[in-house]
């Protein structure tokens, strides 16, 4: 005997959907009587009513509970359901976090010990991305170290510490418009040779993808050189934390992943560098440390040189041609030069657009605009010619010819300065840059090299102590065969060899009866 539900005759009519279903009774025939009940629908405001998205999920589990022992087919369905339960769940979480009261929100307490932080900080620039002009921002992936001393984790793992309660120096990227990813790690590292105290380490690993704000020089445009700076701030003062540059290892930027370079150079160095701020232009009471991550990269001008300053050129001397119309049809020649004015025109519009709104003018919109001055002294010039071929008494001496002739000589050579002086400027300020760029990569590979020498000190220094710490453990005897081995011009050579204890070793006929679990040979060479 099966309970079988009736649905509506039609899916479409509402008001038979609304009403609750009967059921039927039928008898099975040599069968077993079995109950199915229809699937116990969570409507919204049950889901309201719950007040928590984990008795939520309870509920949803409880109906494909239900459903699994029914052995319905839309149990399928709700296991896949269930399966994204853990995303919505997190979700939720977070949407009521971010809508907890002011009095629930976190406390950043200070160091106990109330002492001054030196946060040393290294960077890797991973990916330098799109660097867009006219809105003056840039994409970047980096690597980020900030290390400082932590006497709390002294003899603690990194595994058993909660970071959550320990002191954080509370660093964020100033100047960033769009974080995309960013994954942090805290990290217990050794304390130093050079260290009395043996306080440890504490390393803040950050690595990031994000869009950044960045204010741009474009007076040599399109023959510049923009700084891309990150800028790194924290939320202690000034008396508490201080950023420093980490000189036990060197600062690095990847020119393989740079996606931009059939637009841009990227110079090989990265300029990192503690910034003080000025109280003057901040107008705070209390000072903050900043700390600037910059490289640079030079603009590859070919773009425009072959699309707008070379067309330029080629539209300015077409302006020429006006003066082979009869000097009596001054409509035919202003035509010809009125119309390449407004192409010029329409080349100014397609500068604008690849600039942002700046008060200043650009290298190229200086040549630009001597073009466009130069066709507008030519539709003057046209229209003069006519004047004085109208009014001219004398028409033996042709006063209108010789007019003609004096204008296209100093118009020539007004063309020929502008080109000129726009080539040479070009070359002298891409030289200067190119100059200044060599020069602060000389710096850099310099501090690399500095940074590589202190580096390979300590490693001597560190083998040294190990050496020393292993000659206290020679025995005497060994030390008295390694001196006369000295003396004869031998070198001698002390190997050790661990037994296996899963071997077990027969053991060895020793003056004392005793086994040895070590086997000490010397060797010599001449």
């Amino acid at each position: 005997m099966d309970l079988y539900s009736v649905s509506p005759r039609r899916q479409n009519d509402s008001r038979r959907n609304s009403l609750p279903q009967p059921f039927v009774l039928r008898t099975n025939i040599g069968g077993r009587p079995r109950l199915r009940l229809p699937p116990r629908m969570l409507s919204t405001s049950a889901l309201k009513s719950t007040g928590d998205s984990g008795l939520a999920c309870q509920e949803l589990f409880r109906v494909w509970k239900k459903f699994k022992m029914s052995g319905d087919q839309s149990a399928e369905k709700l296991d896949t359901m269930l399966q994204s339960m853990d995303k919505i769940q997190m979700t939720l979480k977070q949407i009521e976090v971010n809508g907890r009261p002011g009095d629930s929100e976190e406390y950043y307490a200070p160091r106990e010990d109330k002492q001054k932080v030196f946060a040393r900080i290294r960077c890797n620039i991973i990916t330098v991305g799109d660097i867009d002009t006219v809105a003056q921002l840039f994409t970047a992936e980096i690597y980020l170290s900030v290390t400082w001393k932590e006497p709390k984790v002294k003899g603690m793992k990194r595994e058993d510490v909660n970071w959550d309660e320990h002191w954080d120096p509370r660093i964020y990227f100033f100047n960033a418009v769009n974080i995309d990813k960013m994954q942090t790690n805290h990290y217990i590292m050794p304390n130093d040779d050079d260290d009395p105290d043996g306080i440890p380490d504490v390393r803040l690993s950050i690595r990031m993808k994000g869009t950044f704000k960045c204010s741009m020089q474009l007076k040599d445009f399109p023959f510049d050189c923009q700084d891309l700076t990150i800028k790194l701030m924290s939320d202690w003062p000034v008396e508490d934390v201080e950023f420093v540059k980490d000189m036990n290892i060197k600062d690095s930027i990847r020119l393989d992943t740079f996606t931009a370079g059939h637009q841009w150079k990227l110079w090989k160095h990265v300029l990192a560098q503690p910034i003080e701020e000025d109280k003057a232009l901040t107008g705070a009471h209390r000072s903050y440390p900043i700390y600037h991550i910059t490289t640079h990269v030079q603009r590859r001008p070919g773009f425009y040189i072959w699309n707008i300053a070379l067309i330029m050129l080629l539209i300015v001397i077409l302006t020429f041609t006006s003066f082979v119309v009869e000097r009596g049809a001054p409509a035919d020649r202003l035509s010809v030069t009125v119309t390449l004015l407004l192409t010029a025109v329409a080349f100014k519009y397609v500068v604008s657009q690849s600039l942002p709104l700046i008060s200043y003018l650009t290298m190229l919109d200086k040549y630009v605009l001597s073009c466009l001055i130069f066709q507008c002294l030519v539709v003057g010039q046209n229209a003069l010619s006519a004047v004085v071929e109208i009014n001219d008494p004398d028409k033996e001496k042709d006063w209108a010819k010789w007019f003609d002739f004096i204008s296209i000589i100093v118009l020539a050579g007004m063309v020929f300065n502008i080109t000129i002086g726009f080539i040479i400027s070009s070359l002298i300020r891409k030289c200067k840059t190119t100059n200044r760029m060599t020069k602060i990569t000389a710096e850099y590979m310099d501090k690399c090299e500095q940074i590589n020498q202190n580096w390979q000190t300590r490693q001597s220094n560190r083998e040294a102590s190990r050496k020393s710490k292993e000659e206290r453990t020679i025995p005497p005897t060994e030390k008295a065969v390694q001196a006369g081995a000295a003396a004869k011009g031998l070198s001698w050579k002390r190997t050790s060899k661990e037994t296996d204890a899963s071997l077990k070793p027969e053991p060895s006929s020793h003056p004392s009866g005793s086994t040895t679990s070590q086997q000490t040979t010397a060797t010599f060479a001449v």
